[in-house]
């Protein structure tokens, strides 16, 4: 055996030694990915799912359209807000009313019927999700030949077909007699040889016998199903088309296993096995029927559509409930998700209205006696459509709703402050003047919060402004701030994009006041909205700024994940020195990268990991300890200048930084 530094090329047969490998470097967990929980018109529900963009937002969820009788979504004007100012990833959570899992499965949720020739086994296919947008589907269930071949009869009931040709159990097969091309039959690949030598013919064993001689060359088409779903919901919207689908369980791609495993507008409902999909020679297409429709629900959702039952976190390991219990939903079920590092609830003042929105009334324009018979004003044709009444969102002017408002508030902080991984972003209040709003911050003492004010408008639909949370324009500058310039950069100083107008006035001392409760603000500046501040809900001075928390939470995470491979390693000196260089070479890389204060590394970060914190008593017990301080950096929030007069009359300027 021969022993050395390091691997040597070898140059005869023999045993070397390779170096240990060195664990593998830490790398900063990513906390620029941001969380919104909302009313949306359809997508899926209590399912966070990710997106990379609007456009892919408007496909799943829908874009900035409006319910019929419905209020303004918040959610999509919030999307936007966070892509437009930077925003890479997001994770999106619709909610909807509780009870739709455990009372009816199908509750709202447009149905269509598959009526097929010949059997009684009509499947089902329902929307992916509830809503009324389900009712606009087109469904269309197409035959297609895949493949067209000649094929050899060795047997009534075995085929031969060419090499090359692509072909599966359950697929179906139409035979063209040669004699009579206008006869055809219909067979399924019920079995395929496989002990055939390389390079040969594929041998096909049918589910039943033909009519036809042995060796007979017959013209043979592998027949696939294609579904057509239209979505005519919106105008720029697409619909689905998957090609090559199986007619049978036990097809690879059998049209139930496709619409299961992938996500689409349309899903399976009840038991397919026993569904014969077998079209009629001529391969005739079947048009599905609505057989129910789908109903928008979004007037049902309230408190416990956006959290679980009991209390925040109380149920940590419970991911399946069992049918005794719900299952998570709103942000307690976002708050799961590993990846997550900022929440926007911008719905959360959504306010629950028990009566159905009415049917909206067209009324007429009555005609005007100075016209003529054919004057245009008599053609059928309404003036405007008069809805019902808007259910307007919770209003904190009135003390019953700021109630509300501020429990939902606090319930989304509970949370936040369970997982200790992400910040909540609230949004204060609209409508509270200076003192109201003093009033609600105290109610809030937590660094893994943060609040926004004021609401800022965004242009909409027919020249209309619509005010969106401040949280969101937020969510995506703190992102793109982590992005462009990592996490020990505060986000503030940063413009709203898309932002026309402020919903409230912001002076010079309400501006004061708001800062030192620890209330970002967006301040109205000459080319837009600027955030001036970002700070936490937190009364501990350490974890005011909001960098500082996020940093803090970014290294605790760092080094907890990217450490497991500690578990069961022998615990001795030489462990916690590999250990103690790990951790010291991550600090290092951050101090460069200017997130610690101290002039020095010395100054800036210790980590200990020696005899000292690991007694013989602790080695005992299977730990290993390392403690690690750090002196975080903060944003820098005033600039004192001084202005002096010397005795000659000139003047000096200088500032120091407070």
């Amino acid at each position: 055996m021969t022993l050395g530094t390091g691997l040597r090329t070898p140059g005869r047969p023999g045993v070397f030694l390779a170096p240990a490998p060195s664990a593998a470097p830490i790398q900063p967990e990513r906390l620029d990915v941001a969380g919104f929980v909302g009313v949306a018109l359809r997508g899926p529900v209590d399912e966070p799912v990710p997106v990379t963009r609007w456009s892919e937002f408007v496909q799943l969820f829908g874009g900035f359209e409006r319910p019929r009788g419905g209020p303004e979504r918040l959610l999509p004007h919030a999307v936007s807000a966070y892509f437009r100012q930077g925003g890479q990833l997001a994770y999106v959570l619709r909610v909807a009313p509780h009870g739709r899992t455990n009372d009816k499965p199908l509750a709202a949720t447009a149905t269509y019927r598959l009526r097929l020739p010949g059997t009684d086994a009509d499947p089902l296919l329902a929307a992916a999700n509830e809503g009324e947008w389900g009712n606009a589907l087109q469904v269309r269930l197409r035959y297609e030949v895949a493949q067209q071949v000649r094929a050899r009869i060795e047997e009534p009931g075995v085929l031969r077909l060419p090499v090359g040709t692509r072909i599966s159990v359950g697929t179906l097969l139409r035979l063209h007699d040669p004699v009579l091309p206008a006869g055809s039959a219909l067979r399924w690949v019920q079995e395929i040889d496989d002990h055939l030598a390389r390079g040969s013919d594929v041998r096909v064993i049918l589910d039943r016998e033909v009519a036809f001689s042995a060796d007979t060359v017959v013209g043979l088409d592998v027949v696939a199903a294609a579904l057509d779903v239209a979505d005519r919901s919106a105008q720029d919207r697409h619909g689905d088309r998957l090609t090559g689908l199986g007619l049978r369980p036990g097809h690879p791609r059998w049209l139930v296993t496709v619409l299961r495993s992938e996500r689409h507008l349309v899903v399976p409902v009840g038991d397919w096995l026993n569904v014969d999909l077998t079209p009629t020679p001529a391969l005739s297409p079947i048009d599905a029927a609505r057989e129910a429709d789908g109903e928008d629900r979004s007037h049902l959702v309230k408190f416990d559509a956006f959290f679980d039952s009991g209390d925040a976190g109380a149920d940590p390991l419970d991911e399946n409930l069992g049918e005794d219990l719900d299952p998570h939903v709103g942000v307690d079920r976002m708050g799961r998700i590993r990846d997550l590092g900022l929440l926007c609830v911008p719905d959360l003042t959504w306010r629950s209205d028990e009566a159905p929105p009415a049917s909206p009334r067209v009324l007429r324009r009555p005609p005007d006696p100075r016209c003529c018979s054919a004057c245009d004003q008599q053609k059928d044709e309404p003036e405007y459509e008069s809805q019902a009444p808007l259910p307007l969102g919770l209003d904190a002017r009135n003390p019953d709703d700021l109630t509300e408002i501020v429990d939902r508030q606090r319930r989304a902080v509970e949370v936040a402050r369970y997982h200790k991984r992400f910040v909540a972003l609230l949004d204060v209040p609209d409508g509270l003047s200076a003192t109201q709003i003093t009033a609600w911050r105290a109610g809030f003492d937590c660094s893994y919060a943060a609040a926004y004010h004021p609401w800022l408008a965004v242009a909409g639909g027919q020249g209309n402004a619509v005010a969106v949370p401040p949280s969101a324009f937020a969510a995506g500058i703190i992102a793109e701030r982590e992005i462009r310039l990592g996490l020990p950069w505060g986000p503030a100083n940063e413009l709203a994009l898309d932002a026309v107008r402020s919903e409230a006035a912001v002076t010079d001392a309400i501006h004061d006041r708001l800062h030192e409760l620890g209330i970002n603000v967006f301040r109205s500046e000459r080319d837009g909205f600027r955030l001036t501040a970002g700070r936490t809900l937190s009364s501990d001075p350490d974890y005011r700024q909001l960098s500082v928390r996020r940093l803090m939470t970014m290294l605790r995470l760092s080094i907890e994940h990217q450490t497991q491979w500690l578990a069961f390693e022998p615990n001795n000196a030489e462990l916690r020195e590999r250990l103690s260089r790990v951790i010291t070479g991550f600090l290092r890389t951050m101090n460069r990268s200017g997130a610690f204060a101290g002039a020095t590394e010395a100054e800036s970060f210790f980590v200990r990991c020696g005899d000292d914190v690991n007694p013989v008593s602790s080695l005992a017990l299977g730990r290993l300890v390392a403690e690690i301080g750090v002196a975080p950096s903060s944003p820098l929030e005033y600039v004192m200048v001084r202005i002096a007069r010397d005795v000659d009359g000139s003047l000096s300027v200088v500032s120091d930084d407070g």
